[in-house]
């Protein structure tokens, strides 16, 4: 009997495949999209100082009441067009394998890496200090972190929160990089708080949930910024880096922002994710196929009080 490996020659399998994902991307979340018609355009900004006004209302018989003005000014975006592209011969289409699809592929991996560039300039706004009004930022060193344990993130949090305005005066979402999430979700504090005597009291005592976070600090949502980028240069050995830093954020979100709303910052877009394609008969042999994906795109702060900044918040 001829021996087991000659009576079989290696394929490739039609029904696995291994490819690295990196989808956790948070920027839509931390930046809603707001589409637009112009490339660039201004927006009303309602006089911040009106909706705080306290005023004398009293009014007497036969008088007129106190006249009150409201007023606005502007603000301004103006997108920036974001593509990748790649040719793909016919060659490569005729003869890929199951379950490999060169042109659904060659579009996913496009898209990843515009997102991949998304998720870098959202987090070089959302953390970063200028991005924020005055006051609204504090950089933590020392036990002051939160990989000590003698940190008070629940009293940094609460401050950040408060600090914030929004149309209920506070902050309804905390940004955390992936680090100081896991600084904040194990320490005592925030441990004692969420979990009581229902935790071990000795060293790694378990895990705060997002659920239990958001829950204790009345937020809406909690966003960990997990994406990972190759800081390596083409071609040489891959270095992976976190794109989002040791830090943290509180921001008033409005999830879809409109007339008269406010959000921390917002993506406008004139020109919405889409792949163009075109054929070139002249390359190779039978031809290529070209695949762009495109898009464009501003980040605007639109209102940086709804916000507050916690730099360094973890060794």
């Amino acid at each position: 009997m001829p021996p087991v490996r000659s009576l079989h020659i290696d394929q490739a399998l039609t029904n696995l495949s291994i490819k690295y994902s990196n989808q956790a991307m948070i920027w839509p979340l931390a930046l809603p999209l707001i589409p637009v018609n112009k490339r660039s355009d201004k927006y009303f900004v309602y006089n911040k100082e009106d909706a705080y006004t306290l005023a004398d209302d009293t009014v007497f018989p036969k008088a007129f009441p106190n006249e009150m003005d409201w007023g606005t000014s502007t603000g301004n975006y103006s997108v920036t067009d974001h593509a990748f592209a790649d040719w793909l011969p016919e060659e490569v289409i005729e003869n890929a394998d199951v379950p490999l699809q060169p042109e659904v592929d060659t579009n996913d991996y496009l898209n990843l890496l515009l997102d991949i560039a998304q998720e870098q300039r959202v987090a070089n706004i959302v953390f970063n200090a200028a991005s924020y009004a005055a006051g609204n930022s504090v950089t933590l060193s020392g036990t002051s972190q939160w990989s000590s344990a003698n940190a008070t993130p629940i009293e940094d949090i609460q401050n950040a929160i408060e600090s914030c305005f929004g149309p209920d005066g506070r902050a309804n979402t905390l940004v955390f990089g992936v680090d100081t999430w896991k600084a904040l979700r194990s320490h005592p504090q925030i441990l004692d708080a969420v979990k009581a005597a229902t935790r071990l009291q000795a060293a790694g005592g378990g895990l705060a949930s997002r659920d239990e976070v958001a829950t204790l600090f009345e937020v809406d949502q909690i966003l960990v910024g997990r994406g990972r980028y190759n800081t390596a240069k083409q071609g040489q050995n891959p270095t992976f880096a976190r794109l989002w830093g040791k830090h943290a954020a509180a921001l008033y979100v409005e999830k879809a922002p409109g007339i008269r709303s406010i959000t921390f910052g917002a993506t406008f877009c004139e020109t919405r994710r889409q792949t163009q394609r075109d054929f070139d008969v002249k390359r190779g042999v039978k031809g290529a196929h070209y695949l762009k994906v495109v898009w464009n795109s501003a980040e605007v702060v639109i209102a940086g009080d709804c916000g507050y900044f916690i730099q360094n918040a973890t060794a």
